[in-house]
């Protein structure tokens, strides 16, 4: 649950803490009820000062700001309290309007990557693109990775040969004259996607 950001909304969350304060005193001893009643009394007398005092209206509004941001910064405190005061028990905090803390989403591998391609080709270089996968988790980085072909069909080990956190990637000093086929894997700390499609490439 986030916290509101229109007034309306906030006046709303205020009176549900106050009367689920009231009605509840035990449940939330970190709370000083009486400070975030006063808080909101003092925001809401601003807020009718702003629609009196025609006058000074300006100086009104000034006022009401600062009584806002009071009771705002009071009221995240106040619901801090409330969520240490209830790790145990998070639902006793629907008592004042909050939600308990969203659990949090496990991150997931990313997918493998899209479109491979070598856009450039020269005397030991190779400049390669790809896109995005277009799904799993967030991707962290991607590894390029190598294998040259020894002799006809028989080809060594991958490599990893570069990193990138761009959606490509420039090698140089590349072996010459030999077959080689480049693949590119997304990574994050969840785990390794499957290799992307392969390139061949004779530099």
């Amino acid at each position: 649950m986030q916290f509101p950001t229109n007034q309306n909304d906030v006046a709303i969350l205020a009176n549900s803490m106050n009367s689920g304060l009231a009605a509840h005193p035990t449940d939330f001893p970190s709370i000083d009820p009486a400070a975030l009643a006063t808080a909101q009394s003092e925001y809401l007398a601003a807020c009718s000062s702003v629609e009196t005092a025609k006058g000074t209206y300006h100086e009104a509004v000034a006022d009401k700001t600062a009584k806002y941001k009071a009771l705002v910064k009071l009221m995240r405190v106040d619901i801090k309290h409330a969520i240490l005061d209830n790790v145990d028990t998070p639902e006793k905090l629907y008592l004042i309007g909050w939600a308990p803390p969203a659990p949090p989403v496990p991150l997931s591998p990313p997918g493998q990557v899209e479109n491979f391609v070598a856009v450039v080709q020269g005397p030991g270089n190779i400049t390669f693109k790809w896109d995005k996968p277009l799904t799993g988790g967030k991707v962290a980085s991607y590894i390029i990775a190598r294998r040259i072909e020894e002799a006809s069909g028989v080809f060594s080990p991958w490599v990893q040969v570069a990193t990138s956190y761009e959606i490509g990637c420039q090698l140089s000093d590349q072996p010459r004259g030999a077959q080689l086929e480049y693949t590119v894997t997304a990574t994050n700390p969840a785990g390794v996607a499957l290799a992307s499609n392969t390139v061949i490439a004779v530099l």
